[in-house]
């Protein structure tokens, strides 16, 4: 799948944000991919996405260290992926910068389910 696929992302070493480029090791592939949109956090009690008193999700304009957060990644180029629910062998990944893993995290919809018909 190419173009921007949703995914949460956990353990981070760094402050991202929207922009930020790094390297994405998903199974066996190595590809350069950037942060297109941080789109929540997670709420480390409950697991679920962080919300205001009107029930909006809380978009972070970064997301910092021990953070957990979900964000829209632009591959520069076309990948094999598939999201964690459907085969969680191809749905896990690791993004690394300057030579160090920086964040590991799991697929969540790609942009083939973003834009199915149904």
């Amino acid at each position: 799948a190419t173009g921007p696929g949703e995914s949460a992302a956990y353990r981070l070493r760094n402050i991202i944000a929207p922009g930020f480029s790094c390297i994405m090791h998903v199974h066996s592939a190595v590809v350069e991919v950037s942060f297109e949109e941080l789109v929540g956090l997670m709420d480390k009690k409950t697991g679920k996405r962080m919300v205001d008193k009107q029930g909006k999700t809380i978009k972070p304009r970064c997301a910092k260290e021990k953070e957990v957060v979900f964000a829209k990644l632009q591959l520069s180029s076309p990948l094999c992926i598939e999201s964690f629910d459907q085969f969680p062998q191809l749905g896990r990944f690791t993004l690394r910068d300057e030579g160090k893993t920086i964040a590991v995290g799991i697929i969540l919809k790609t942009s083939n389910q973003l834009f199915a018909p149904g």
